[in-house]
């Protein structure tokens, strides 16, 4: 047994670490002059303000999922939380890579700074999937107790979409930095909505209340 404990502070610490890294993101925008026009200066700034938003929604959507798999975790352990402390350390470099994507936009070392911006990401998820892994592999000791044993295959499954998206656009950032911009913008709409696999379960009991009814 491996010192057991609540998931109260991990989410708590989770919680803060997020939104300092969503918080960051903003440092990395440029305050331009008003010298030429502002609103020229402004629009010449768009990468900033591009990678910005695409980096804050991905931190809020991280967030959102982070929470909701900690409704099926009840306890973690020593193990459960350092894959959980490599996700966050993958999430507060969001700021570095976004900035570092957004000043070398048309540039040519604009490929590199993507490749490094999607390894960051693929790194985040993998570990974001790692801690879901290893609390169902320990799902007797760590997963809440009424938890739907049918819910578990499809969760992981959906969760496993991120990190592979992900080397998706690693792989197409090979060959096109603009087109892998397209598996990101998939991945966006697809952990916003809610998890399918829970949306059908939901229905399949509501359906056998109302044939027992």
């Amino acid at each position: 047994m491996h010192n057991h404990r609540p998931t109260d502070r991990l989410e708590y610490f989770s919680d803060a670490v997020l939104a300092i890294a969503a918080t960051l993101l903003a440092t990395e925008l440029p305050k331009p002059e008003a010298g030429t026009g502002l609103l020229q200066a402004i629009a010449e700034e768009w990468p900033h303000y591009a990678a910005f938003a695409a980096s804050f929604l991905f931190i809020c959507i991280a967030w959102a999922n982070h929470h909701n798999m900690f409704i099926y975790i009840r306890q973690t352990d020593q193990y459960l939380l350092i894959l959980n402390v490599l996700f966050l350390m993958f999430v507060t470099l969001q700021s570095f890579t976004t900035g570092l994507l957004a000043r070398h936009v048309g540039k040519p070392d604009e490929r590199i700074a993507a490749l490094i911006y999607h390894a960051t990401l693929v790194l985040m998820t993998f570990f974001y999937n790692c801690t879901w892994w290893y609390a169902v592999k320990n799902k007797n000791e760590l997963l809440e107790e009424d938890t739907d044993k049918r819910l578990i295959r499809p969760l992981t499954r959906e969760y496993a979409m991120a990190p592979a998206l992900h080397l998706a656009a690693l792989i197409i950032c090979l060959w096109s930095v603009p087109f892998s911009i397209i598996p990101v913008l998939l991945l966006y709409v697809y952990f916003a909505l809610p998890r399918m696999s829970e949306k059908r379960l939901n229905e399949e009991k509501n359906s056998m209340r109302k044939s027992e009814a």
